[in-house]
């Protein structure tokens, strides 16, 4: 590049000479490193945007006046910060040609916002499971789990009142929770 720089003020090369030359080792560049850039795109952008990236950053990178004054390792840090620019940046041309119309595609999507409503709880029939837990050998978990009704769902007052461990009460309450929606939605045997 530096002969090619000397040729020029020595006036044996022309600017339009030295502009098309300086593209032309360029694009060699590119070609060499193509792989290398291809990996730069990949670890910046989604997967789906690789390929468009990779060329809207080849593409600034040739028309940018500034490579042709750079060493190769330079040309590689300099490419990485315009794949950075261009993928982050809200007005770069990456953005407004690919990334803009992918997220007004799912901006436009409402949804709607509904309310988490807690299925209501047949009390009665909690407690006649419970009473038949209790007749059987699992009477602790059917008389641990009324307390717990009994205390207002607190594992931690159930706990205290009890002198169980709170990790062993919300084990053994999550236990009989299990075993209450496996017999309400009719899979228990």
């Amino acid at each position: 590049m530096y002969i090619i720089q000397e040729l020029f003020i020595k006036g044996k090369m022309s600017w339009l000479d030295e502009l098309i030359l300086t593209k032309i080792l360029n694009n060699i560049w590119i070609e060499s490193n193509f792989d290398e850039l291809k990996k730069i795109c990949r670890s910046v952008s989604r997967q789906n945007d690789i390929d468009d990236l990779l060329q809207t950053c080849v593409e600034q990178f040739l028309l940018n006046k500034k490579t042709a004054e750079l060493s190769s390792n330079q040309k590689l840090y300099f490419f990485t910060r315009i794949v950075h620019n261009q993928y982050h940046s809200k007005t770069s041309k990456f953005y407004y040609h690919f990334k803009r119309s992918y997220n007004t595609l799912y901006d436009e999507t409402e949804i709607v916002d509904e309310d988490y409503q807690e299925p209501e709880v047949n009390l009665e029939w909690v407690m006649k499971q419970l009473d038949e837990i209790k007749q059987g050998k699992d009477w602790y978990y059917g008389r641990l789990f009324e307390l717990y009704i009994e205390l207002g769902c607190s594992i931690t007052k159930l706990s205290e009142r009890t002198t169980i461990p709170i990790n062993s009460v919300s084990r053994d309450i999550n236990k009989i929770r299990k075993i209450l929606n496996k017999k309400r939605n009719g899979m228990w045997l």
